[in-house]
């Protein structure tokens, strides 16, 4: 006897719970071997009822998650692979609610262009992210809750574009990124620590609001300052260590992001003639560096040491 469509739903429940149970876990060939099972069992589901969306979806989610795990282990090109076809699917679904499949396309396109970047191939990868902005921005118009997705994808898109050269537009970018977290933050949409929705990618996707919204109003900071404005500056910076703050009193630890953004509001501080207030935060940082230990943090302990002495000189 063929599986049936409730069996199969309920067996694929059990293998996408063993697949993140793995990846919480940090095991990502067992998360692969269990999504390759979970993969069998959508295939014959949509074998089963081809016109049913939700699987159809439910396969676009875990190509997106095996996308991941693949990146995860080395495997990058298959990890391309994984994402365009997420995309593919996930752009299927739009033209029957756009209003509800467009937040999903993209996520599935800045996971590509996170899979695209992983090969080295940066200026390629850019172009999924840009597609992810004005996929993101028809979902704001018609759902405002959508505002932080929207101002996470910034705040990656603007990076690209300041390794790329290109200043203006990525100072545009974190200035619209930090005015829609404000907005989405007075609303209560801003989440400070991990979801349950899946893995985070290590040092890529800003798929938690807390840091990318940090991110925003540091290179926002920063841009103020090289421009002069100074009170712009400390305005920005001193909000960009608020939302430090709170991302650390929700993960229930102190990082070292938050310590890097202590000596940047310092320099800022200092440049605006806020000496005192400098140096308290620079030896806030100092004290966690030195914490957390010296020789595993050691450039930037020297950094906030030349920064804490150029203070004290001024």
């Amino acid at each position: 006897m063929g599986l049936g469509e409730n069996e199969g739903e309920a067996r694929l429940r059990e293998e996408v719970a063993a697949m993140e149970a793995a990846a919480a876990e940090g095991r990502y060939e067992d998360a692969l071997a269990a999504s390759e099972s979970a993969s069998g069992t959508i295939r014959r589901l949509r074998e089963i009822a081809p016109e049913n969306a939700s699987h159809v979806m439910a396969a676009a989610g875990l190509l997106h998650n095996r996308s991941h795990f693949l990146q995860r282990v080395g495997r990058n090109d298959a990890a391309v692979t994984a994402a365009a076809e997420s995309a593919a699917l996930f752009r299927e679904l739009v033209p029957a609610d756009p209003a509800f499949y467009r937040p999903y396309l993209a996520d599935a396109l800045v996971r590509l262009g996170a899979a695209i970047e992983a090969t080295g191939r940066k200026d390629e990868a850019r172009e999924p992210i840009a597609e992810a902005v004005r996929q993101y921005r028809e979902t704001v118009f018609d759902a405002p809750r959508h505002r932080a997705g929207l101002a996470r994808t910034l705040v990656r898109f603007g990076e690209m574009l300041a390794e790329a050269g290109e200043l203006e537009r990525a100072t545009e970018a974190m200035a619209e990124a930090a005015d829609l977290f404000r907005a989405a933050d007075e609303g209560g949409e801003v989440l400070f620590s991990p979801s349950n929705a899946g893995p985070i990618p290590a040092g890529w996707e800003l798929l938690v609001d807390g840091p990318a919204y940090a991110t925003a109003l540091r290179n926002l900071a920063a841009a103020n300052s090289l421009a002069g404005r100074s009170g712009a500056a400390v305005e920005d910076s001193r909000q960009a260590v608020d939302i430090a703050r709170r991302v650390a009193r929700a993960r229930g630890v102190s990082e070292p992001d938050l310590a890097d953004l202590l000596v940047d509001h310092a320099q800022i501080l200092a440049e605006a003639g806020y000496l005192i207030e400098a140096r308290k935060n620079v030896e806030e940082a100092i004290a966690w560096y030195e914490s957390a230990g010296p020789t595993a943090y050691e450039p930037r302990l020297s950094w906030a040491y030349d920064v804490r002495e150029r203070i004290a000189g001024q």
